[in-house]
C-alpha cells in the first residue's frame, strides 16, 4: 500500500513537472488540475531547494496555498495529505510533519486556514537558507487570524490565503528567499 501511494504521489510529480517545464519554455507556467480543469498562470521561475524532497514538500505547501486562495477545502485537505507523506519519508521537520498532519484532518476552510498559519511557521527554516533557483516570497496578511499571518509564495503578487475573494490582495511582501 506504501508502495503504491508513493508511486502515485511520484507519477503526480512528474506529470505537473513535465507540464511546468514544457510550457516554462514559452515565458508561462500553466498547472492544469484534472479534477476541476481550473489554470493557474505565473510568470515566475520554479523554485527549487537543495534537497529534493524538500522542493516537494514545497510544492504541495504551495498546491495548498493556491486551494485555500480558491477556497476549495477539498483540493486543500488532499493536497495536505500528500504532504504529510512526503514530509514523513523527509525526516527533518517534525513540526511540519504535525501541522500537515492536522491539516489534513480538517475539512473545513476557516479551520484550514488556521492550522495553514501554523504550517508555514514550521516551513520558514526549511525553506529560509535552502533556495538554489528562483525566489520565495515572505508575505504577511495583518488581517489573518488574531496577530495577523504569514505565507509563502513563487510570486511578489498578492494571492492571499486567509481571506475570502473580497480581501484576496490584503497583504505585503515582508521578505524574499533566494539563492545565496
Amino acid at each position: 500500500m506504501k508502495i503504491l501511494k508513493s508511486a502515485v504521489i511520484i507519477a503526480l510529480i512528474m506529470s505537473v513537472t513535465n507540464d511546468i517545464n514544457a510550457q516554462h519554455q514559452h515565458g508561462k507556467m500553466n498547472m492544469k488540475h484534472e479534477d476541476d480543469h481550473s489554470i493557474m498562470e505565473h510568470d515566475e521561475s520554479m523554485v527549487k531547494l537543495s534537497d529534493k524532497d524538500l522542493t516537494n514538500a514545497y510544492m504541495h505547501y504551495a498546491m495548498i496555498n493556491n486551494a485555500l486562495v480558491e477556497a476549495n477545502s477539498e483540493k486543500a485537505q488532499k493536497a495536505s495529505k500528500m504532504l504529510v507523506g512526503i514530509i514523513k519519508d523527509y525526516e527533518k521537520a517534525p513540526e511540519a510533519e504535525k501541522a500537515a498532519r492536522e491539516m489534513a484532518s480538517k475539512s473545513n476552510i476557516m479551520d484550514q486556514r488556521i492550522v495553514f498559519s501554523k504550517l508555514t511557521t514550521a516551513f520558514e527554516p526549511l525553506l529560509k537558507d535552502n533556495v538554489v533557483e528562483g525566489q520565495i516570497y515572505k508575505n504577511f496578511c495583518p488581517m489573518a487570524t488574531a496577530s495577523g499571518s504569514y505565507w509563502f509564495s513563487n510570486s511578489n503578487k498578492i494571492a492571499n490565503p486567509y481571506m475570502d475573494k473580497a480581501m484576496a490582495n490584503c497583504g505585503s511582501v515582508k521578505e524574499i528567499f533566494k539563492s545565496m
